[in-house]
């Protein structure tokens, strides 16, 4: 019996030896560099959005009237994504109170509570963000990525203004 398991043993040993001098006899393997350069073409070749087809009605006191240069402003976690458009409503300090952003949902999920608002007759989430940020999220049919929405309000802001100004929101087109 013993022998029979050093047969076997020998046998197996034998078979992956064999095994191991086929690997050795193939031709080396190439390297590739392919999926990186077909990768790269799809990344550039995303769309832009046109700008959201809404109209602000309503900005509270402090709002709307600064200057902003948007090639100087450092895109965000909000802001940052390819493809999208955004809009930015100056504070009259000169820095951003609102961002409008077509072409994606909000890039984070709520933490915590969020509501739900009528924007221009369409069903839209909003709450806030450990950021201090104030995010709404809407869509519109069909559904299709510049058919999404996103709207930031940069601190500081009052809930009850955040709620007026999404429902003072008028779609013009587009």
């Amino acid at each position: 019996m013993r022998r029979f398991f050093l047969v076997a043993a020998f046998a197996v040993l034998v078979i992956a030896c064999a095994g191991e001098a086929e690997t050795t006899t193939t031709t080396p393997a190439t390297s590739t560099t392919e999926p990186q350069a077909t990768t790269a073409p799809s990344a550039a070749a995303v769309t832009e959005c046109p700008p959201a087809p809404y109209e602000v009605g309503f900005l509270p006191a402090g709002m709307g009237q600064g200057t902003l240069d948007p090639e100087t402003l450092e895109p965000d976690v909000w802001t940052s994504v390819a493809g999208s458009n955004t809009t930015f409503i100056p504070g009259d300090d000169g820095t951003v109170a609102i961002a409008l952003i077509r072409g994606t949902l909000p890039a984070v999920d709520w933490p915590g509570e969020k509501g739900e608002i009528s924007i221009d007759g369409t069903r839209a989430a909003v709450g806030p963000h450990p950021d201090r940020t104030w995010v709404a999220g809407w869509f519109e049919a069909p559904g299709e990525r510049c058919d999404l929405y996103t709207m930031v309000f940069y601190p500081p802001w009052n809930p009850q203004d955040v709620q007026q100004v999404l429902m003072e929101m008028n779609r013009v087109g587009g």
